[in-house]
């Protein structure tokens, strides 16, 4: 048989040590208590930092629809031969050209047209002299039927042969002045003032009447083909300002001229025929370019751009309270006008918010202000 011995204290000390203890830990938490919040009330009522302050304003703002589009010729003129099967001998200008109106671009053969002319201008004087002599005749036939030589139905015949060689002479005149024509056109002239941006002319090729031989960009001005979706079409009328990105950084500006009649089936969108103002040389026929159509002004909400805050994924403005303290809200930006933002929604005109230092910023943080 076995015993085990355990040792105790006797009930009165060890009633002492704890209430010892018991009055060691209350003077320990009595003093945190009491250090605590006279800590965190001198830390709040010091400010973190000096901030610059601004207040929310109203400003005017041009509304603008963003678009996309192709550049085309404001107008384009064709140059076609007017007559059939004769060779193209000469040309003289080439695709990049700028021309003026009536200009000679190209000729054809004239071999065949002169010798035409020719022909009809024998004919013309065969016809003048057929003419003449139908004339005497009806002189003499009057004086022999004066005296009582002449019947009246020789008189009638003499008279229609006369009125018969005078049209015989009018046909001739007109073979004569379509020939003229003919050897005229000949000549392919430039119909409109403009820049060659096309050529289809060879050198002893025999077009067809109508074919299309050159194509001029009259004044070399331009159009932007704008589309837009059919309800942003609603809200441009014509005479609208116009804006066109280049891809060197320029831009044009021009004006709304007209608005397409119909929306694509396929892409609900309208297009917009822009003029522009100017056509530099980087700009070409083609080009799909990038712009803006204004359609009017409204009053926005704005702020400095460097009273925003980007943080957690949210934008934010810290809005000073009375007591000196800010206050985040989240915002929505809109356009960049300047050194400015729009603000769409998230505070109210008039607001006080900080204009720079925000970053280094919380919310609730006591802040000393200073004027921008």
């Amino acid at each position: 048989m076995s015993f085990a011995f355990r040792h105790t204290l006797p009930a009165a000390k060890t009633s002492s040590i704890l209430c010892s203890l018991a009055l060691i830990v209350f003077a320990l938490a009595g003093h945190a208590h009491g250090a605590g919040p006279k800590s965190n009330k001198e830390a709040g009522d010091k400010p973190v930092m000096q901030v610059e302050t601004t207040s929310v304003s109203t400003l005017q703002s041009r509304e603008r629809i963003q678009a996309q589009g192709s550049l085309v010729a404001w107008r384009e003129a064709v140059v076609s031969p007017q007559v059939q099967g004769l060779a193209i001998v000469e040309i003289l200008v080439d695709v990049g050209d700028r021309v003026e109106r009536g200009q000679l671009l190209a000729r054809l053969d004239q071999r065949l047209p002169l010798a035409e002319l020719a022909q009809a201008r024998a004919q013309w004087f065969e016809a003048k002299a057929s003419l003449d002599e139908s004339e005497l005749q009806m002189e003499r036939a009057l004086q022999l039927r004066a005296k009582g030589f002449f019947s009246e139905s020789q008189l009638s015949q003499a008279q229609n042969q006369g009125r018969m060689a005078r049209a015989r002479l009018e046909a001739a005149q007109a073979a004569v002045e379509l020939r003229e024509l003919q050897l005229t056109q000949t000549q392919l002239r430039a119909s409109e003032s403009g820049l060659i941006s096309a050529k289809t002319a060879l050198l002893g090729a025999m077009p067809p009447i109508g074919a299309e031989l050159f194509k001029i960009h009259v004044q070399g001005k331009l159009e932007w083909r704008a589309e837009v979706t059919s309800q942003d079409l609603a809200r441009i009328t014509a005479g609208n300002t116009a804006r066109v990105q280049l891809p060197s950084g320029d831009s044009l500006e021009g004006k709304v001229r007209i608005l397409g009649p119909l929306i694509d089936h396929a892409t609900r969108n309208g297009q917009v025929l822009v003029s522009l103002a100017a056509s530099p040389k980087q700009a070409r026929v083609g080009q799909f370019l990038q712009g803006s159509i204004d359609v009017g002004q409204r009053a926005v909400l704005s702020i400095p751009q460097s009273a925003l805050v980007v943080r957690d994924g949210f934008t934010l403005v810290f809005q000073i309270d009375p007591q000196g303290r800010v206050r985040a809200h989240k915002v929505r930006a809109g356009a960049i006008v300047g050194d400015r933002v729009e603000i769409l929604e998230g505070i109210s005109a008039g607001a006080f918010v900080v204009a720079r230092g925000a970053a280094f910023l919380n919310d609730g943080d006591l802040v000393r202000t200073a004027k921008p």
